[in-house]
C-alpha cells in the first residue's frame, strides 16, 4: 500500500533527518546521517523525480541537502550556491536569496499574548520546588489552571468563575505550525512479501527487492503525470503543469519491534518548477485526491512483478467485517506472517505476569499509578531495541532463527519453493477468467455506484486496478496496466458526467497540455450512472404519488388522546404532525425528520398505534438486528433489518414470505428507522417491494447523522423535492441548554460550543492522554452506576480504550486474565464483556427465540479452545460462540465506534474527537447520546507514531478544533443534488471571480511582474523590493503601476513621489499595500462597470482587442449578470439579514446607493459563498472584498430608533428550530439543468444582461 502523511517546514525537517532518514530511530546530535544509514545497513537516500534535472542534483542525499530543501525551501546545494555568490562579491541576503526556490515558507504570524512565556514560568517554579518536571495530566492541567485564573483575574478586575477559566483555557492552542514543506509517501507491501524477501534464498529475496523498487518507482512516475501542478493566480484559480517531482527516497528494512517491514519512503518536496521556469508550490490537493489510486497501482504493480520475476500467487485473505479483502502470496503461512506481528499480544502476557507476581506478594491489587508504572515496565521489556547496527546478512539471520520456531528449519529452507508450486484455481478465479473487459467494466461500474452516488475517475481507476490485479493473477499472460487503461475508459464510458457547460471558454493559452482549462483541477469531474438518477428519479416520484393504506384522521385522534391520558408527559405538536404525515399523508413514500433526542421512537409508537387502530399493519425496519429487537419491543410491531426482508422476498420459503415479520400486503406500511443510514440501492429495493404488493414506504431518520456506508443521500433529496415533516423539541436531555447546543452542533453553528466549554465539558491534549482520560470518567461514571460509554472514531482507538478497560478489570480481580486472542488484538476471558460485530441466525439462545445479531453485548462466562460461553446482557440467553466466530467476529464490547452508537441513549458519554479527521455528523450523533451530560476530548497535539513513520500533525486549541469539525460535512449527497451545486457554483462569482482576476492580472500581461519589478529596483533599495516582491499583495501593486503605465503616467516617477517619505515603512507589515494605497492617490476613478469595486477593471485600448482581453471582457460581462440575477432573487425573495436592513427608498430618493450597497453586499456574500441567514457577511476579513461590503453594509443599516431595537430583539429572541434550513425553492431537474444554456449576448439586444453600476 502507499499512504500520503505530511511534512511541515520550519523544525518539521527534523522527522526527515532524525526518524525516517535515520533508520526509524533517535541519532545522536552531531552524528552523521549518512554514515548512520551505512552503519545501520540501511543504503543511504538517493534523489528521484524528473524536477531534478533543472537543479543539478543526483545520487545519494546528505544531510545539509534535506535541511536545505525541506527545513528551508532552498536549493539542495544552497550551502555551495551561497559560498559561491558571497566570494564572488555578492551580498549574504542576495546569496541565500539567488538560492531560494521560490517563494519562502510563509509562517503563521501569531500574536504573543504572554501565554507560552507564563507557562514556561509555572513550569519553571513546580521543577524548583518539586525537584522534577509536572506530570503530563493533572500536574499540568492545574498549573495551566492557575496561569488561566491569575490572567483572568487581572482582566476582569475580579476572581473568574470556573466557567470562565474553562473557557479560556478551550481557546488556548499550542504555538503557530509551520507550512507544509513536503509529502511523505511510504510504500509498504503486504507482510507476506516482507516476510519472503526477509527469509527466502538469495535469489528470492533480491528478486522481491527489485519487484518492490520497481513497483514504487513505476507510482511515483506515474503520479508526476497525473499530479505534478502548481497552483497560480488569484485565490490559486489556475492549476499549471510543472517539470515534475523533486523527492527523496530512502529505503527501511524493518520495524522497530525488529520484524521484517521492506518499505520506502519518498519525501516528496512542495518545491515545483513550472514549465515557465519559476518556481511555487506544489498542489497538494491532487496528490491527496489520488492517494488511493497510488496505493492500488503500487499494489498490482508489486504483484505483477513478483509473478513475472518468480512465478508466485496471490490469493485473497478476509481481514474483518466491511473490509477490503487482502491479497497474501500463496504458500507464506498465515502463523508465521502472525508471528512477525503480535507484540501487542505480547506486552498484555507481560503486564498480567506482573500483575500477578504484585497480588501475590502484596495481597491486594496495585493502585492506578502503580498499574501504569506495570505497563510502561511491560512496554519496555518486550521492546527489542536497536542498541547493535546489524547488517541485512545479520537481520535476516536473526529473522530466519525466530521463523524456524515457528515453521522449523525444513520450512524456512523451502519457503522459495513453495510459494512457486501452482494450485488449481477456485471457481470464482475461472468464472473471472472468462469475463470480457466490457463485462468487468460493468462489474467495476456497479462496485462503484454501490458505493457511492457520484465519483471521480480515480475512484474508476482504483476498481480497474484491483480487477486487472486480480485477473493478472489467473491469466499470466495479462499486460496488467493496459488492461487497467482499457477497463477504465470503458467504465467512464459507461459513467455520466456531472459537468457544468463552460460558460466563457477559454483560449488555448490558457489550457494545459491535456487541452483541459488551468481553472478545471484535475480529477475532480465528478461522474453518476443512469441507473443511480433512474433510481432517485424513482423515489422522489413515489413521494408524489398516492399509494398504500392510508389511516383515518378519526383513528389519529383517539390515538392521540389515549397516548396522552396514559403518559405523563403528552405528545408535543410536532411528533403528532408527523405521526398524521405517515398515517394518513397516502403517498407511496412519505419522509420524517427527527434529530437527536426529539422523541423519534414515541412518534413511531404513536404511528403504528394509529395504522393498527384502523386496520392497517406495520413492519419496521432497523438497521442492524439488534436495533430491530429494541425497535420491535419499543412500538409493538413486527421488526427486523431491512435486508433481512428483502432476502425473504427473493430466496426464502413461501411459508417464510407469509410469516408476520415478513409479509407485505396492500394493508402493510414499511416503516424504515434511521433511513438516513439506508443507502439508495436499499431504498431502491424496499421500493420495488412495496410497489409489487401495493405496500407503503415511511422513512424516519435525519441527514443531518450518519449517512450510508454505501450510496446515498437519498433522504435529504426527498425530503427537499418533495417535503417532510419534521420533529423540533428535543426532550432527551437533562439541560434545555444542552437540547438548544445540540441543534446548533447538528447545523455546524459553533456558537454551540459554548455550552460545552462553559460546563466543563471539553478536555484536550494528546491523542493518549486523552484516551487515558475517556477511561477515567468512564470509569468514574461506571463506578457510580451510570450507564455510560465510551466513543471513537476508529477501531484502532475502540480497541486501545476497551484493552484499558480490560487491564483494570483484570486488576480488580472482576476479569480472568487468561483469554482468547481477539482479531483486533485484544483478549477475552471469563468476566469480560463483549460485543458480536456479525449476525449468524444459527447461534441460538432461548431456545431458538434469540440469535447472534451483530451489536449484541454479552458476559464470558468461560473460554475453553478459543470458544467463548457467554450470556446476553438484555434477555440472558446462554450460548457458545464457535473459535472461527470469535477469532473474526468478537471484540471488547466497554467502548464503541461512533457508527455503533447512533441510536444508543445512555446517562454519560466520553467521545474522542479528532479535528484533522471526525467530521460534523460524527460529532453530533456522538455528542447527543448522554441523557446527563456529553463531554468531548480533542486531540489538539499528536506525538510521532514511530511505527507507522507518521511526522508531526498540525495543533489546535480545543475551541478551534471543534470549530474545524463542525465546517467539515462527511455526508454523501445524491446524485441530482450534486448535479445541481456543480451547476450553481459555476454560475457563482466564487467561481467567475477568480478567473476573471487571474487572467487580468496574470496571463493578459506576462511580462508585467518582472517589469515592475525592474521598475521597483530603480527606486527602492534591495531589501523593500524583497519584502514586497515575497508579499501576497504583489500582483496587485503591480497591476496597479500597470495601469498607471497604460494611463500613460511615469510610473518611475510617481514610485519615487511615493517613497519619497519612508517614515513608517519599517516594520509595516505588508509594504506593498502601503504602495498601493499611496499609488492610487489622485487616480481619477474610471467610468462605471457594473463590477464590484474590490475588482480590477477590464482592459481597454489594445489590450481589450487581443484574444485574452475580449475572454476578460466576457468574463466580466459573466460576473455583472451574475450580480443582476442576485439583486433580482433577493427582491424575490429577501433572507432575513436583508430584512433588518433599511428598507428600499421610495424611486428617486437615494434608490441608486441603496441598490449599489445591496448589491455589493450580495456580490460579496456570493464570492464568499456565506449562507448565514441573519449574518450577512460572516467572518471578518483582511481583504479589499469584505471592506468595501462592510463599508456599503454599514449605509444599509438603519438608525437605532426604539421600534427597530424592538424589532431586532424580536429576531434575536425567536427560538430556533430543530431544522432551520429555508423552505427550498423549485428545484431543476436533470432534465433541465442538463440542458440550460446560456443566451448568448449578441444573439439578441434584448436579452442581453440588464448593466447595473459599479458596486
Amino acid at each position: 500500500m502507499m499512504t500520503v502523511h505530511v511534512l511541515h517546514a520550519g523544525n518539521g525537517y527534523t522527522y526527515l533527518t532524525r526518524q525516517v532518514a535515520a533508520g526509524d530511530q533517535t541519532r545522536a546530535r552531531g552524528e552523521d546521517l549518512t554514515a548512520y544509514y551505512t552503519a545501520e545497513g540501511n543504503p543511504p537516500g538517493v534523489w528521484v523525480g524528473n524536477g531534478l534535472t533543472s537543479l543539478g542534483v543526483e545520487g545519494q542525499v546528505s544531510e545539509r541537502q534535506m535541511l536545505a530543501l525541506f527545513g528551508e525551501g532552498l536549493h539542495p546545494d544552497a550551502d555551495r550556491i551561497v559560498a559561491e555568490n558571497v566570494g564572488a562579491g555578492m551580498p549574504a541576503a542576495d546569496a541565500i536569496q539567488a538560492a531560494r526556490l521560490g517563494r519562502r515558507f510563509m509562517t503563521t504570524e501569531q500574536t504573543d499574548d504572554g501565554w507560552d512565556a507564563a507557562i514556561a514560568a509555572a513550569y519553571d517554579t513546580f521543577r524548583t520546588e518539586a525537584g522534577r518536571n509536572p506530570e503530563v495530566g493533572v500536574e499540568r492541567d492545574l498549573l495551566r489552571w492557575g496561569v488561566a485564573s491569575e490572567a483572568l483575574q487581572g482582566s476582569l478586575d475580579r476572581a473568574p468563575t470556573d466557567a470562565e477559566v474553562s473557557g479560556f483555557l478551550a481557546k488556548k492552542g499550542k504555538a503557530a505550525r509551520q507550512p507544509v514543506a513536503g509529502y511523505d509517501l511510504v510504500f509498504t507491501p503486504v507482510k507476506s512479501v516482507s516476510v519472503l524477501w526477509a527469509l527466502g534464498d538469495a535469489h528470492t529475496s533480491a528478486e522481491v527487492h527489485a519487484a518492490h523498487t520497481a513497483a514504487w518507482s513505476s507510482t511515483v512516475s506515474w503520479l508526476e503525470k497525473e499530479a505534478a501542478l502548481t497552483r497560480v493566480g488569484a485565490g490559486g484559480a489556475a492549476q499549471l503543469n510543472t517539470k515534475g517531482l523533486v523527492a527523496t527516497a530512502f529505503e527501511h528494512r524493518d520495524s522497530r519491534t525488529g520484524d521484517p517491514n521492506l518499505h520506502t519512503h519518498v519525501a516528496v518536496s512542495t518545491k515545483v518548477q513550472g514549465e515557465d521556469g519559476k518556481w511555487r508550490s506544489l498542489d497538494g490537493r491532487v496528490l491527496h485526491a489520488l492517494g488511493v489510486s497510488a496505493s492500488e497501482r503500487y499494489n498490482t504493480l508489486i504483484e505483477k512483478e513478483l509473478r513475472d520475476r518468480l512465478g508466485v500467487t496471490f490469493t485473497d485473505e478476509v481481514r474483518g467485517r466491511n473490509k477490503r479483502p487482502v491479497r497474501e502470496i500463496d504458500g507464506v503461512p498465515k502463523q508465521l506472517r502472525d508471528s512477525f506481528s503480535s507484540r501487542r499480544a505480547a506486552i498484555e502476557d507481560a503486564y498480567e505476569e506482573l500483575l500477578t507476581a504484585y497480588v501475590a506478594s502484596h495481597g491486594h491489587t496495585p493502585a492506578r499509578a502503580a498499574q501504569i508504572s506495570m505497563a510502561q515496565e511491560a512496554t519496555l521489556s518486550t521492546r527489542q531495541a536497536k542498541a547493535k547496527p546489524e547488517s541485512l546478512t545479520e537481520l535476516r539471520a536473526g529473522w530466519r532463527a525466530a521463523a524456524a520456531t515457528v515453521i522449523g528449519e525444513r520450512g524456512v529452507a523451502l519457503l522459495s519453493v513453495n510459494v512457486t508450486r501452482p494450485r488449481e484455481l477456485t471457481a470464482a478465479e475461472e468464472e473471472l477468467a472468462a469475463r470480457t473487459v466490457p463485462e468487468l467494466s460493468a462489474g467495476i461500474l456497479a462496485t462503484v455506484e454501490n458505493s457511492r452516488s457520484t465519483w471521480r475517475m480515480s475512484h474508476l481507476q482504483a476498481e480497474a486496478l484491483r480487477v486487472a490485479r486480480a485477473y493478472g493473477n489467473i491469466v499470466r499472460t495479462t499486460d496488467v496496466e493496459q488492461l487497467t487503461v482499457a477497463l477504465t475508459d470503458t467504465a467512464v464510458q459507461l459513467s455520466v458526467g456531472l459537468r457544468a457547460p463552460e460558460l466563457n471558454p477559454v483560449p488555448a493559452v490558457m489550457r494545459r497540455t491535456d487541452g483541459t482549462s488551468i481553472y478545471e483541477v484535475h480529477d475532480t469531474t465528478r461522474f453518476t450512472s443512469t441507473h443511480i438518477l433512474k433510481v432517485e428519479d424513482d423515489l422522489v416520484a413515489a413521494a408524489s404519488t398516492r399509494a398504500g393504506f392510508v389511516a383515518s384522521e378519526d383513528a389519529l385522534r383517539e390515538t392521540v388522546a389515549k397516548t396522552n391520558a396514559a403518559s405523563r408527559f403528552p405528545l408535543d405538536a410536532s411528533q403528532v404532525e408527523l405521526a398524521r404525515r405517515f398515517a394518513t399523508g397516502g403517498h407511496r413514500i412519505e419522509v420524517g425528520v427527527g434529530p437527536a433526542g426529539t422523541g423519534k421512537t414515541t412518534t413511531m409508537r404513536l404511528f403504528a398505534r394509529t395504522v393498527t387502530a384502523d386496520g392497517g399493519r406495520v413492519l419496521a425496519l432497523a438497521p442492524t438486528a439488534v436495533a430491530s429487537t429494541v425497535l420491535a419491543k419499543d412500538i409493538g410491531v413486527p421488526a427486523d433489518t431491512a435486508h433481512k426482508l428483502i432476502d425473504v422476498h427473493k430466496n426464502g420459503t413461501a411459508e417464510q414470505k407469509l410469516d408476520d415479520k415478513y409479509r407485505i400486503d396492500e394493508n402493510t406500511i414499511l416503516l424504515v428507522d434511521e433511513a438516513g443510514m439506508a443507502s439508495t440501492p436499499l431504498l431502491e429495493e424496499l421500493l420495488q417491494l412495496a410497489v409489487k404488493h401495493g405496500a407503503a414506504v415511511r422513512l424516519l431518520g435525519d441527514p443531518a447523522q450518519l449517512a450510508a456506508v454505501e450510496s446515498g443521500g437519498a433522504l435529504r433529496l426527498i425530503q427537499n423535492r418533495a417535503g417532510a415533516s419534521y420533529l423540533d423539541e428535543v426532550h432527551r436531555f437533562a439541560s434545555k441548554e444542552e437540547a438548544a447546543a445540540s441543534l446548533k452542533l447538528r447545523v455546524g453553528d459553533s456558537t454551540g460550543l459554548g455550552f460545552y466549554i462553559e460546563e466543563d465539558r471539553t478536555r484536550g491534549g494528546l491523542r493518549q492522554s486523552m484516551l487515558e482520560e475517556i477511561y477515567d470518567g468512564w470509569a468514574r461514571d461506571r463506578a457510580a452506576g451510570k450507564q455510560s460509554i465510551m466513543v471513537a472514531g476508529i477501531n484502532d482507538e475502540v480497541a486501545a480504550l476497551n484493552a484499558q478497560a480490560r487491564l483494570d478489570l483484570i486488576g480488580q480481580g472482576a476479569v480472568k486474565a487468561r483469554g482468547v486472542i481477539l482479531h483486533d488484538g485484544n483478549k477475552a476471558g471469563a468476566g469480560d464483556i463483549v460485543v458480536t460485530r456479525q449476525n449468524e441466525r444459527r447461534l441460538n439462545a432461548n431456545r431458538g427465540k434469540d440469535f447472534v445479531a451483530n451489536g449484541d453485548l454479552w458476559q464470558v462466562l468461560s473460554v475453553h479452545h478459543g470458544e467463548l460461553k457467554v450470556k446476553h446482557l438484555r434477555h440472558g440467553g446462554v450460548l457458545t460462540l464457535p473459535a472461527e466466530y470469535v477469532s473474526t467476529d468478537v471484540e471488547l464490547g466497554y467502548a464503541a465506534t461512533i457508527n455503533r452508537v447512533q441510536g444508543m441513549t445512555v446517562d454519560t458519554s466520553h467521545i474522542l474527537i479528532d479535528p484533522e479527521a471526525t467530521a460534523r455528523e460524527q460529532l453530533y450523533v456522538a455528542a447527543t447520546r448522554g441523557r446527563e451530560s456529553n463531554r468531548m476530548y480533542t486531540v489538539i497535539d499528536d506525538v510521532l507514531e514511530v511505527d507507522l513513520h507518521a511526522p508531526d500533525t498540525l495543533r489546535n486549541s480545543i475551541h478551534d478544533g471543534l470549530v474545524k469539525v463542525l465546517a467539515r460535512e462527511g455526508a454523501e449527497y445524491s446524485a441530482h443534488e450534486q448535479l445541481q451545486q456543480i451547476l450553481e457554483h459555476s454560475e457563482s462569482l466564487a467561481a467567475l471571480v477568480p478567473r476573471y482576476e487571474d487572467a487580468r492580472t496574470r496571463i493578459l500581461d506576462p511580462g508585467l511582474l518582472p517589469r515592475m519589478e525592474q521598475t521597483l529596483r530603480t527606486v527602492l533599495h534591495d531589501a523593500a523590493v524583497e519584502q514586497i516582491i515575497d508579499d501576497a499583495a504583489w500582483t496587485h501593486l503591480a497591476h496597479r503601476m500597470g495601469d498607471l503605465e497604460v494611463a500613460r503616467v511615469d510610473v518611475t516617477e510617481r514610485l519615487t513621489a511615493a517613497a519619497a517619505n519612508p517614515q513608517g515603512d519599517d516594520g509595516v507589515r505588508s509594504l506593498a499595500k502601503v504602495y498601493h494605497h499611496r499609488l492610487g492617490e489622485g487616480i481619477a476613478e474610471p467610468a462605471p462597470s457594473g463590477l464590484p469595486g474590490w475588482l480590477t477593471l477590464p482592459p481597454v485600448g489594445a489590450r481589450a482587442e487581443t484574444e485574452v482581453g475580449r475572454w476578460i471582457i466576457d468574463q466580466g460581462e459573466l460576473i455583472t449578470a451574475r450580480v443582476d440575477q442576485l439583486y433580482d432573487q433577493a427582491h424575490t425573495a429577501p433572507e432575513p439579514w436583508l430584512g433588518a436592513l433599511r428598507p428600499e427608498p421610495t424611486p428617486g430618493a437615494g434608490d441608486d446607493v441603496w441598490a449599489r450597497n445591496v448589491r455589493t453586499v450580495l456580490a460579496y456574500r456570493d464570492q464568499e459563498q456565506i449562507r448565514t441567514p441573519r449574518d450577512p457577511l460572516g467572518p471578518q476579513r483582511h481583504t479589499d472584498a469584505y471592506r468595501h461590503a462592510a463599508a456599503a453594509l454599514k449605509q444599509l443599516q438603519p438608525s437605532q430608533s426604539a421600534a427597530l431595537q424592538e424589532r431586532l430583539a424580536k429576531l434575536q429572541l425567536t427560538r430556533p428550530t430543530a431544522d432551520q434550513q429555508p423552505a427550498p425553492a423549485e428545484p431543476r431537474t436533470v432534465q433541465n439543468l442538463t440542458t440550460e444554456a446560456t443566451v448568448p449576448y449578441d444573439s439578441d439586444p434584448a436579452q442581453a444582461p440588464r448593466r447595473g453600476p459599479r458596486i
